[in-house]
């Protein structure tokens, strides 16, 4: 669908300046009001309820989650408690066991020689054994046990040191900590009654055996504080985050508030203690992030709106409303009812921005309001953005915006909301498969229910608004157009009857201007409808132009120039006036008052000329219409073809090289005369329409073979 670029947007707007509607603090402000009003609307959206209570009172509700969290004090509490039942590490020192063997071994070795030594007496034996034992196993034995040990026989003692090895060998390898020391000493007794059952020793060797074997038992585990800590910090580890989950009840209602339960309220947010500024930040952010990329986006492929502050203002009238429709319908969204959100009417705004603007923008926009509709909707949920609404409302939307492509008549927009609701289902049914568990088949149907209503309420919508914000805006949608160029409309009627040359001229000028606008990418049915009433104003005084005077006598001949020039130019300024009576939009309104430009009425000029006495002076400036030029590429258009087609009726014999001839020099006289210095037309643009305009004339004045007449009858055949 082509940009309209109409020059201005007033009807009921028509008291805001010029000045306001270009003027960029203006736009700047109408995004800000906006903005505020979209915050305003979703912010409950992305807070979740406070609640005032205490531990120990009692809740008065039920307080469920709106949000997946982790717990981090439980999460903490369950590491700490994993950590704990880690054991502690202990490692053994083997060369500790080792030396304990080899100082046995060496003890009896050394004992051994003592007791061989027959040139010692016992006294000197007791006192050397004595000295050997308190060096290498232990200083802290009895006085008596020195005597008894040097009393042994060298076959009792071979047998005490192996059975001692043996004993010590097995606790220690075993591992001895510090903590057990006693207890694995005191075992060495029924080490020594197991030995006895198998070997017999005397009383002498079994108490030198006990002695030897428990002052050898030391301590050979320690604690492993490194190992300790790593295998508790993998304990900790291992430990999965304990979370909050979405819709988890915190407290169920008439339930007495615990300390952990008031913990977990305080962790979500959900006490009314303290505020949070945080989500409003980032809602305040999300907002003007959007708005920035709407405002670059039209500035850069929208200039008719950027640079038209009515339009901005209708383009955030018809967000605004589809935002406040789905704000109504998200009041409705329950448990029962969880699905509703798929009614959203995001339609009722792509279907108006397409109709009032462009399909382009309507798109963008579908974006804008798939992300409100994601926030809108999130309620039963608990998530930020619920996005099987944004998806399922850019689709919809999306289809409604591409189904209202250059329609033509107003039945097209119910055609269009079921185009919206058909394509919603595909993806509210692709959803529903890949998420089976989200609902049952009853949830499906009313979804899809929801869905379909949403396209044919929008459409309904639209069609309910249409005509408020074309009037409010003087928007000329293509429907409204096909409206204004019914032949029944009242004025039309009201020209054929009165002035049916006017009405035939009028119908020839729009045929020329549609074909030549289409041809340089302009509204060519804003340029056809502006031809059917450029000139309503020749109503008045039907009887003064040339082509309503049906080979009656020309009333300007009895006249003076001055007063016929106040009559033909009057037409134009009769046709506006007539126009606003019947509500006629502004744009057709600039077609009747722009079409003659300022151009001069040459005819009663250069008759006044000849007719001018002494005396008197004939100003070109006051044989002039009086303007204004054309604003606008349809104005111009209509211009050039109003004259043409009066130019060409008069040619006798209107031949192809004639045609363009004559076209080609009414453009340059307009061209040099200034006529086209308000509008955008260009050079190129002009030698188009001059094209189009000769191509359908000359289909118009075709040569046509002369019928030979009918024999008379009863003439003789030839």
């Amino acid at each position: 669908m082509k940009e309209k670029k109409e020059p201005s947007s007033t009807g009921a707007l028509s008291w805001f300046t010029d000045r306001w509607k270009t003027s960029i603090r203006m736009h700047l402000l109408l995004y800000a009001i906006f903005g505020i009003a979209f915050y305003l609307l979703l912010i409950k959206h992305i807070l979740p309820e406070r609640v005032e209570i205490q531990t120990g009172m009692v809740s008065p509700e039920t307080i469920v989650s709106p949000v997946t969290k982790i717990d981090l004090t439980a999460t903490e509490e369950a590491k700490k408690q994993a950590a704990e039942k880690v054991d502690r590490v202990y490692a053994k020192d083997d060369r500790l066991t080792n030396q304990q063997i080899d100082k046995i071994d060496r003890f009896f070795a050394d004992i051994r020689k003592i007791l061989s030594d027959d040139g010692l007496s016992q006294a000197e034996k007791e006192k050397q054994v004595k000295t050997v034992l308190n060096e290498t196993i232990s200083d802290d034995f009895p006085e008596s046990f020195y005597h008894t040990l040097s009393t042994l026989s060298p076959e009792a003692l071979t047998d005490v040191r192996l059975k001692a090895r043996e004993i010590v060998h097995d606790i220690l390898e075993k591992g001895v900590r510090q903590s057990e020391l006693k207890e694995k000493r005191e075992s060495v007794d029924d080490k020594i009654l197991a030995t006895m059952i198998e070997n017999s020793l005397d009383s002498k060797a079994r108490i030198v055996l006990r002695e030897i074997a428990k002052k050898s038992i030391v301590a050979n585990e320690f604690y492993d504080v490194k190992q300790t800590e790593q295998l508790r910090d993998a304990a900790r580890e291992a430990v999965r985050p304990i979370p909050i989950n979405k819709g988890q009840i915190i407290v169920a209602l008439g339930e007495v508030v615990t300390e952990d339960q008031y913990r977990k309220l305080e962790e979500l947010g959900l006490l009314r203690k303290d505020s949070n500024f945080l989500p409003h930040l980032g809602l305040g952010l999300l907002v003007i992030s959007m708005l920035s990329a709407l405002f670059f986006y039209i500035r850069r492929f929208h200039r008719s709106v950027f640079r038209n502050n009515a339009r901005l203002l209708l383009l955030f009238s018809v967000l605004l409303l589809t935002l406040v429709g789905m704000k109504f319908i998200a009041f409705g969204q329950n448990l029962e009812w969880s699905m509703i959100g798929y009614l959203a009417p995001v339609g009722l705004g792509t279907m108006l921005i397409t109709l009032l603007l462009n399909m382009e923008l309507a798109i963008v926009c579908a974006m804008l309001l798939a992300v409100a509709a994601s926030m809108l909707f999130n309620g039963e949920n608990h998530l930020l953005f619920d996005f099987r609404y944004g998806l399922v409302s850019l689709i919809s939307g999306t289809a409604a915006a591409f189904a209202l492509t250059d329609v033509r008549k107003r039945g097209a927009i119910l055609q269009a909301g079921a185009v919206a609701a058909v394509a919603s289902m595909f993806p509210i049914t692709a959803l529903h498969f890949m998420l089976p568990s989200e609902g049952t088949w009853t949830v499906l149907l009313q979804s899809l229910a929801f869905g379909a209503l949403s396209g044919l309420f929008s459409a309904v919508l639209t069609m309910g608004f249409l005509p408020y914000f074309e009037t409010m805006f003087g928007i000329l949608s293509p429907m409204r157009l096909i409206e204004l160029s019914n032949p029944n409309h009242p004025l039309l009627r009201q020209l054929l009857i009165k002035t049916p040359g006017t009405y035939h001229h009028s119908i020839m000028v729009g045929n020329l201007s549609e074909a030549a606008a289409e041809a340089i990418g302009a509204d060519g049915l804003l340029a056809r409808v502006g031809s059917y009433y450029h000139d309503i104003g020749k109503t008045k005084r039907p009887q003064f132009f040339i082509e309503n005077q049906l080979k009656r006598l020309n009333p300007h001949d009895k006249i003076s120039p001055n007063l016929s020039k106040t009559i033909i130019i009057s037409h134009a300024r009769d046709g506006v006036e007539i126009l606003k009576q019947h509500k006629i939009p502004k744009q057709i309104q600039d077609i009747a008052a722009q079409h003659h430009g300022t151009t001069l009425i040459k005819y009663f000029y250069y008759k006044a000329l000849q007719q001018e006495r002494d005396g008197d002076q004939v100003r070109q400036e006051d044989y002039r219409y009086p303007g204004p030029k054309a604003q606008f590429k349809e104005a111009a258009i209509v211009g050039i073809c109003d004259c043409v087609e009066a130019a060409v009726r008069s040619l006798s014999r209107p031949t192809p090289s004639r045609i363009q001839n004559m076209v080609n020099k009414i453009i340059r006289d307009r061209l040099e005369d200034g006529q086209f210095n308000e509008c955008d037309l260009t050079l190129k643009e002009l030698e188009i329409i001059a094209n189009s305009i000769c191509e359908t004339l000359q289909g118009i004045f075709h040569s046509r073979i002369e019928y030979p007449e009918e024999p008379v009858k009863g003439a003789k055949q030839g």
